[in-house]
Order: C-alpha cells, then sequence, then structure tokens
C-alpha cells in the first residue's frame, strides 16, 4: 500500500477545517452562539426575507437540521418568522434588531479571523487558495456521498 495519509488532500481539509470550527467557536463563543448559527444569522442579515429551503441552500445544511436550528435562533430572539406573501405553505426570515448588533459586533471577529487564516500568505496566495478550494468543492458538488 503507497499512501500518505498526512498528504492526503482530504486528510488535510478535513482537519484544516476541524481546527478552524473550534478557533472560530471560542471566538464567538461569548455570543452564546455556533459558528453554524452564525453562518444562519448572517446569511439572514444578508438576505432577509429568505425562505427555509433558500437558507438551507445557500448554507449548505441540511433542512431537518436547520429547522431545529431556526427554532433555538427565534428562542433567542434573533430570527422572525414571517408569513411568506405568495406561498402559504412557506414563511420568510427576518432579523431581529438583536441579531443586527450581533452581526455587526462579530463581523469583525469574523474578519480578523480570517487574516489569522491567511497569515504569511501574499494576498494573491489568498485569492488562490480561496479560488482552489472552490475548485475541490466545485468537483464534488452535486455526486452523491
Amino acid at each position: 500500500m503507497n499512501f500518505d495519509m498526512d498528504n492526503s488532500l482530504g486528510f488535510i481539509l478535513n482537519k484544516t477545517a476541524l481546527f478552524s470550527k473550534a478557533h472560530f467557536n471560542n471566538l464567538i463563543k461569548p455570543y452564546d452562539i455556533s459558528p453554524e448559527q452564525w453562518s444562519l444569522i448572517f446569511r439572514v442579515v444578508e438576505r432577509s426575507g429568505l425562505t427555509q429551503k433558500e437558507l438551507s441552500d445557500s448554507t449548505y445544511k441540511d433542512q431537518a437540521n436547520i429547522t431545529r436550528s431556526i427554532d433555538r435562533l427565534e428562542q433567542k430572539g434573533l430570527l422572525k418568522r414571517i408569513e411568506h406573501p405568495s406561498d402559504r405553505r412557506s414563511f420568510q426570515l427576518i432579523p431581529t434588531q438583536e441579531a443586527l448588533t450581533l452581526v455587526e459586533q462579530i463581523v469583525p471577529l469574523s474578519q480578523a479571523f480570517n487574516q489569522r487564516l491567511s497569515k504569511g500568505l501574499s494576498e494573491e496566495e489568498a485569492q488562490t487558495l480561496i479560488t482552489l478550494l472552490k475548485k475541490v468543492h466545485h468537483n464534488l458538488e452535486g455526486e452523491p456521498c
């Protein structure tokens, strides 16, 4: 067998993702939200009025988990469900003032964290890394797991 797991792209991506999530989680822990919740809050602030399906698609989270997360964020007073104007089977998600304030506080932390992740990389290298990771993601997108 000729396989070097330490230089396997999948292994390195997974290890990096786990470390990144853990570090970011510690960074936002004082705000009583998780990285998953942060992505949902940010997306709703960014695109107020999203449906649950649109939110699920835009954050790559499955609908069952997202329903529970939305419930929790609604209980925390960060998101609200409102009737969809043209689809009575659906609802839209809108941010509360608390969510808007939270985003203003966490965006600078997120930006600083991204700078930490790209420490030692030139601007061009950081952009190339993002481009390459998007290509890797594209290679897997739409394929069954």
